[in-house]
């Protein structure tokens, strides 16, 4: 004899165990999460610090112009000119010094912004002082004092000239002197931060590996 419709419906799942036993409490959480749907397990709160970390860390993209884009802070700057850099520092020369280096009539000499070329400053030979020629009296003529007149003029014209450069590279070697001992000490402090900055990426990379 066949049975009724109603008594061929698939019994209740039970969750727990035997009829009559409460259901455990897994199992209603299993279920629960098939009827709500699978969720995204929730990352420990050390890896959402470490990936805000990182995400700090990373540069910051400039605004896209013409031709470019992709471009971040961390791009090569443009090279700089050494002589454009001025180093600040106090040097007060003498006037009197100054003015020993100045071409009257001319603009004062800056040892400040003066180049000289390396023709300039090679070392110049010790010329013999050339053996005199006497010159008896009767030759001595309108045309022979005009000449010693002017071979005067030109070993003056001369000696004030190299008399003049010597000064400037005096004026210009005491700044340089100066400024030097100032950038030593700045090449000191720049190694010193450097030597600081490079234990502590050092010691980072200990930590997360490197960059």
């Amino acid at each position: 004899m066949a049975r009724p419709v109603s008594d061929r419906t698939p019994a209740p799942l039970l969750l727990g165990g035997p009829v009559g036993t409460p259901p455990r409490r897994g199992a209603l959480l299993g279920l629960r999460s098939l009827l709500q749907g699978t969720s995204k397990p929730k990352e420990p709160a050390s890896c959402l610090l470490k990936e805000k970390e990182r995400k700090a860390a990373l540069p910051a993209a400039t605004t896209p112009g013409p031709g470019l884009e992709g471009l971040t802070s961390r791009d090569t700057p443009s090279p700089v000119d050494p002589d454009t850099v001025e180093v600040l520092m106090t040097f007060e020369p003498d006037p009197a010094d100054l003015a020993l280096s100045s071409i009257p009539g001319h603009e004062t000499f800056d040892p400040r912004r003066h180049r000289f070329s390396e023709e300039e400053l090679k070392p110049q030979p010790i010329m013999k002082k050339a053996r005199k020629i006497q010159v008896p009296e009767e030759q001595k003529d309108e045309k022979y004092w005009s000449r010693r007149y002017k071979n005067n003029e030109a070993a003056k014209r001369s000696r004030d000239a190299r008399r003049l450069k010597e000064n400037q590279i005096s004026v210009r070697a005491a700044f340089l002197e100066k400024e030097n001992a100032l950038l030593r000490q700045e090449v000191v402090a720049v190694r010193q931060e450097l030597s600081h900055y490079r234990a502590v990426l050092s010691r980072y990379q200990a930590q997360h590996g490197a960059l």
